[in-house]
């Protein structure tokens, strides 16, 4: 068994491990389809080649091509299994579960593989499993319904609609990194460990809305070695009575984490509803919660390099990132027109400048309005301008605006000028807009 000087040493090895994994679940995706076939490639271990197989074919048998046809080229000796690029989006029904005694890849392309196991049986029994871009759905057996191995990792996939009357995950040793386990019947966790784990990490993760067994926890008394890392990550809305977290010793929390209770920890944790969305198609390998930006998770998440560079659907994560699988990416878009004439009222100078704001849903901040215009002095040109930030609000339908533009010195004259407007003040989730065009300014005298 390992042994950690700290709790430091533990968090710098969850992050090797999920770096050094990562490298090599997330190869190019291939541009052309791919033969059934079966390729060597030597590991740079003595003694040790690597068995790389395709598979080719939806079948749930075990005929070539098939992904139970693969999984017997490497179940014994070690290797990587992958897909087909024709084969993303597709659904594998299975006739039996996948087993495996040494190391295995399972690598599905960046549009996603779905396995089934028909609601009969466990769907992936291994010693060391790598998942990437997979869902993995109708698993049934006595505990870790979808997923049984001694070390378990998975990468951009996402366990739905598995059933135990103990537990849909089951690992000694586990990492889930931009991966979400939802709507799971478990009895005890629908994410179990083992009582004696000494690495276990949840890494920009959602668990939620599984039942009625809690969502993350030991599968019994944990040991005093225990460490289970929790980083960026969302463990909430599980159980019935709600319990998200079975036991929460040794966890070591890092950034943001979000829980709708106090069973994950009292201190490292954002006791808040995170307000997700359903379960759904948001793009990318499978499906995930998307989240409010109204919620807690919204640009929550720790700055560096926990964050990682994209989410769960490979959609990029910003400066701010947000806390869980999905990164918000649904930003309210704006459209600023600016009016070609500006009236300036002779009694007192001022410019009305107008124009319209188009919202993708409804929002208030403030606009930047700045006029200009050129005036010859002499032998000089000066520029005459005004500036003004009104308050405005916007909906899905044009909305005029106007606002008028006093001069500190000078006067506006006939003749052309320029305008600009953007965004100001506003809301994170609005994406910056601005407009800026020619206007012609005309003295009113009525």
């Amino acid at each position: 068994m390992l042994t950690f000087a700290s709790r430091a040493d533990r968090w710098s090895l969850a992050l090797i491990i999920l770096g050094v994994a990562a490298l090599a679940a997330c190869s190019d995706e291939p541009n052309a389809p791919k033969q059934a076939s079966v390729s060597n490639a030597n590991t740079g271990v003595r003694g040790l080649t690597e068995i790389t197989v395709v598979v080719t074919n939806t079948s749930g048998g075990t005929e070539a091509g098939s992904l139970r046809w693969a999984a017997q080229q490497v179940a014994e000796v070690g290797g990587a299994i992958e897909f087909d690029p024709a084969l993303a989006g597709k659904t594998i029904v299975l006739d039996a579960g996948l087993e495996f005694k040494a190391q295995v890849q399972i690598n599905a392309p960046a549009g996603g593989v779905t396995l089934s196991g028909k609601d009969q049986f466990r769907i992936i029994y291994g010693n060391r499993v790598f998942l990437t871009n997979l869902t993995i759905t109708k698993g049934n057996a006595d505990y870790g319904a979808a997923v049984k191995a001694g070390h378990l990792e998975m990468y951009h996939t996402t366990v739905s609609g598995n059933r135990s009357p103990e537990s849909v995950i089951f690992a000694s040793e586990l990492a889930l990194y931009n991966s979400t386990v939802s709507g799971n019947t478990a009895g005890r966790n629908a994410v179990e460990y083992s009582s004696g784990s000494y690495l276990v990490s949840i890494v920009n993760s959602t668990i939620a809305f599984n039942a009625p067994g809690a969502g993350l926890g030991p599968n019994g008394r944990p040991m005093s070695y225990q460490y289970v890392a929790l980083a960026n990550s969302i463990i909430s809305n599980n159980g019935s009575p709600q319990l998200n977290c079975s036991s929460y010793f040794g966890f070591d929390y890092q950034g943001t984490n979000i829980s709708n209770d106090w069973s994950c920890g009292e201190v490292g944790i954002t006791v808040a509803d995170p307000k997700l969305f359903p379960l759904a198609n948001n793009g990318g390998p499978s499906m995930t919660h998307a989240i409010s930006h109204l919620g807690p998770a919204f640009n929550a998440g720790a700055v560096g390099t926990l964050c990682g560079d994209v989410d769960q659907r490979y959609v990029a994560r910003d400066a701010k990132c947000d806390v869980g699988a999905f990164e918000f990416n649904d930003w309210t878009k704006v459209t600023i027109t600016i009016d070609p004439n500006v009236k300036v009222d002779a009694a007192n100078g001022r410019a009305l400048l107008t124009g319209t704001i188009t919202c993708s849903r409804d929002e208030t901040f403030r606009l930047a309005l700045e006029l200009h215009q050129d005036q010859k002095v002499g032998r000089q040109v000066i520029d005459v301008h005004a500036a003004a930030a009104p308050q405005v609000t916007c909906g899905t339908t044009p909305t005029a605006w106007a606002q008028k533009m006093i001069l500190t010195e000078g006067a506006w004259l006939n003749g052309s000028a320029r305008a600009t407007a953007q965004t100001y003040e506003a809301p994170e989730w609005v994406a910056q807009a601005s407009a800026a065009g020619a206007v012609k300014v005309s003295i009113s005298r009525k």
